[in-house]
């Protein structure tokens, strides 16, 4: 499941990324994608606040992005061994939201960066390739915006940073930008439909995430909670900003105060992920698909 990083990321975390992680490696936990995963004895209400923090649309698409058919992890900075282990838990959390890790010598789309000092890796990068954030808006293209990217990833004091790239697609999966002959329609009109039970004609398709884990900031935690965290924000675009306090979640990994720790995700963040993996893709909006997850994540029956 590991691959080699691209030039860039090399190019940008090369005196960096060596990061001494103080955490050894744990059993991941099973996961299939057989069966809905419920969380019980909780009202729908109470469910759909934890969605609410936890998911965030761009301005640009207001629709919940998610990964196609399949991803492609690639690592710099740890180990082969404690990489390859974080490797193999993002493709089996995807898996189990049926999302196929890519095969030996795919292009990456996740990229996960391992280092002593996450905001000159972030720098750097940004410096080296700004259209990798899609910092400048491009036509079919959505991500959180400027402002976000600025506060959230390339100013960031948290342990995880994380950015996502997502591109509009029609209904079908088809791409709104390029060569007709292709598969793609140059400048076609994107129109949203309108109401809580009608459908959009385009859906958001995650294409790339940009993970950078911070070894002075992560402290003394469990290799497998950090590779949950990881797969967390790999597979799903979750607010940075987001209070997740009230809740059971690995999202709590670093604010923990006492109790417990953290070793993996929580029955309602597998139950999160399969929700989103299930819901409407092409929702008029991104409140539907929210509504859609909680009701998942509960039990109840949801009406497209």
């Amino acid at each position: 499941m590991l691959k080699l990083s691209s030039r860039t990321l090399i190019t940008a975390a090369a005196a960096l990324c060596c990061a001494s992680l103080a955490i050894a490696p744990a059993h991941a936990a099973e996961a299939t994608d057989s069966d809905p995963i419920i969380v019980t004895g909780q009202p729908v209400e109470r469910l759909e606040q934890f969605v609410d923090r936890v998911s965030v649309a761009s301005p640009m698409a207001d629709q919940l992005p998610r990964w196609d058919t399949s991803i492609c992890t690639s690592l710099a900075g740890l180990p082969r061994r404690q990489a390859e282990f974080v490797a193999d838990r993002i493709a089996r959390r995807a898996m189990a939201v049926g999302v196929q890790p890519g095969e030996p010598g795919c292009q990456a789309n996740v990229s996960v960066i391992f280092t002593q000092n996450g905001d000159e890796v972030a720098q750097r990068m940004f410096e080296q390739d700004r259209q990798m954030f899609a910092y400048y808006q491009e036509t079919n293209v959505s991500t959180l915006g400027q402002a976000a990217f600025n506060d959230t990833f390339l100013r960031s004091s948290a342990p995880v940073r994380w950015w996502h790239v997502s591109h509009t697609m029609t209904a079908d999966g088809l791409s709104l930008a390029g060569d007709a002959s292709q598969g793609g329609m140059s400048n076609a009109p994107v129109q949203r439909a309108s109401g809580t039970r009608l459908r959009s004609e385009t859906r958001e398709d995650l294409r790339r995430a940009i993970i950078i884990v911070d070894a002075r900031r992560v402290g003394g935690v469990q290799l497998a909670a950090l590779a949950d965290y990881i797969s967390m924000v790999a597979l799903a675009q979750v607010d940075p900003g987001a209070n997740t306090s009230g809740f059971p979640s690995i999202l709590n990994l670093f604010a923990q105060s006492g109790g417990e720790p953290l070793t993996e995700m929580t029955v309602w963040d597998l139950a999160y992920l399969d929700g989103l993996y299930h819901t409407t893709r092409n929702a008029a909006n991104a409140q539907q698909q929210e509504r859609e997850i909680a009701r998942r994540m509960s039990g109840a029956e949801t009406t497209p």
